[in-house]
């Protein structure tokens, strides 16, 4: 006698053909971290950015028709009218270093026009008593809170070579290094 495989069909259900009080419901909690860290260091206020260039102000003197008398001038922030200012957390010791700007000779920066300098100096102070000499710096308080750039320029009839110079727009850039 010969046994014959029987196939046997088992109907599956879909999970859709299950009724709709059969189907779960449910919740899922996690948590999701959130942080932040602020590190020590400072940042300039009033200044803008161009390409590679920081820009923190400029010392616009005027216009003059000879060099006979002392010109001062101060440091303006880049809308042209507030002062630059720094901020440092607290605990650092935050200097601004200035160079010799791009023309600097005999330790005196100058501006130029063509081949002709007109000799000018930094200070610290409105009173112009501290002079900050090429690569020279000035210490700056580090409290958290904002504080203008005490940033004053003066042309001195004594450092000219002429008290005449030819007439034109007479320009330098100054390197102001932020270091903590």
């Amino acid at each position: 006698m010969k046994l014959r495989p029987f196939l046997f069909i088992i109907p599956l259900l879909s999970l859709s053909a299950l009724p709709a009080s059969a189907a779960t419901e449910g919740t899922l909690s996690g948590q999701v971290g959130v942080q932040v860290i602020i590190s020590e260091g400072c940042t300039v206020g009033n200044n803008t950015s161009s390409g590679t260039a920081n820009e923190w102000g400029s010392i616009n003197f005027g216009t003059y028709a000879d060099l006979s008398n002392i010109i001062n001038g101060t440091v303006l922030g880049s809308n042209g009218t507030d002062t630059v200012t720094v901020t440092c957390t607290s605990g650092l010791s935050p200097t601004l270093t200035l160079n010799g700007g791009g023309n600097q000779a005999n330790q005196l920066r100058s501006m130029v026009s063509g081949s002709t300098t007109i000799p000018y100096r930094l200070y610290s102070d409105s009173s112009y008593s501290k002079e900050i000499p090429v690569n020279g710096s000035i210490a700056l308080a580090a409290d958290g809170t904002a504080q203008s750039i005490p940033l004053y320029g003066r042309i001195l009839p004594g450092d000219q070579k002429s008290s005449a110079p030819t007439a034109g727009t007479y320009t330098d850039t100054v390197t102001a290094t932020l270091s903590w």
